[in-house]
């Protein structure tokens, strides 16, 4: 087995187990949905600020992206009765994005 595939059965792996639920997301531009993203979501989420390190009241949410290449600003992601409204990527390494959003009621 090569790197790419060992890193790839990681990454399945990792959100096989920490996953919170199957999520579907619809662009702000109406783009069609993408259905079952499997989420990975931190709801006490640390940030990085003038000040150092701080707790935001932002919710942190991960996925694959073979799953879903990307995210905007804007877009909602729904899982099960909640919704999250996209408000910046904060990392993206190719094969994992975490994206800072916030509780949309």
């Amino acid at each position: 087995m090569g790197w790419a595939a060992a890193r790839d059965r990681l990454h399945r792996r990792v959100t096989a187990t920490f996953k919170d639920g199957l999520a579907t997301y619809t662009g702000p531009n109406g783009e069609p949905p993408v259905s079952d993203i499997s989420l990975i979501i931190d709801r006490n989420l640390m940030q990085n600020g003038p000040e150092g390190i701080f707790k935001s009241d932002a919710v942190g949410l991960s996925w694959r992206v073979v799953e879903l290449c990307r995210a905007t600003r804007g877009g909602v992601f729904t899982v099960g009765a909640e919704r999250f409204t996209v408000e910046e990527a904060i990392t993206d390494d190719g094969h994992m994005i975490t994206a800072a959003c916030m509780v949309t009621p």
